[in-house]
């Protein structure tokens, strides 16, 4: 399958895969950074899930049904791009790449399913601690360009709630803000606030 990939440039904010729309194409981020946002209902959306380097963005979408999640670029970056009937096709047969994707569809389930939890009964400030350290693992990066309003909207939150919680963070030391960036300047200390939603996810991952 490797000879059939291309890689692609993606720009932040790009939709690559759209409500209930059935998936053509899945990616495998390099340095770039694919979030899955779920509707609430109420005109807002909260991230359900995120791909970095560790996955593959849209693998749910190649099992013959759609998803009523809309994909979007949040780190800008690389990735290499394969048909989706390509890469069902390569799943066919046992293969050291077929037991891969059925490895990462695990941890996927599981990133779901405590990301899940996270959401609905953690603080807003472990919760922002969380997403933090792995959109950081995620991107190789400490510094970050997000706007609060952005991560309001990953969070589920609103931009007065992040605003909070950050301006806690950095009069703590452990980030430091300037509008549409954040730096983190102690990792360690951001992992003593997140919650540990964070270890459980990156003890699969690691």
């Amino acid at each position: 399958m490797a000879s059939e990939l291309k890689q692609v440039n993606l720009s932040k904010g790009e939709v690559l895969f759209e409500p209930d729309a059935i998936v053509t194409r899945v990616y495998f981020p390099v340095d770039s950074v694919i979030s899955f946002i779920g509707h609430t209902g109420k005109g807002a959306g909260v991230e359900v899930w995120a791909v970095g380097s560790e996955g593959i963005a849209g693998v749910s979408g190649t099992l013959g049904k759609t998803k009523p999640f809309r994909g979007v670029v949040q780190v800008p970056g690389r990735a290499f791009e394969s048909k989706a009937s390509l890469f069902r096709k390569s799943l066919q047969h046992p293969s050291r790449f077929h037991a891969a994707v059925l490895a990462y569809y695990d941890d996927l389930l599981v990133q779901i399913s405590y990301l899940g939890i996270c959401n609905n009964l953690h603080p807003i400030e472990q919760r922002l601690c969380r997403w933090l350290l792995m959109i950081r693992d995620r991107a190789r990066t400490n510094h970050l360009k997000f706007t609060q309003e952005a991560i309001a909207a990953i969070l589920g939150t609103r931009r007065a709630t992040i605003s909070e919680a950050a301006a806690g963070l950095q009069a703590a030391g452990v980030i430091s803000y300037r509008p549409g960036s954040i730096t983190i300047r102690s990792r360690k200390a951001l992992e003593k606030v997140a919650c540990r939603c964070y270890k459980l996810i990156n003890a699969r991952r690691a």
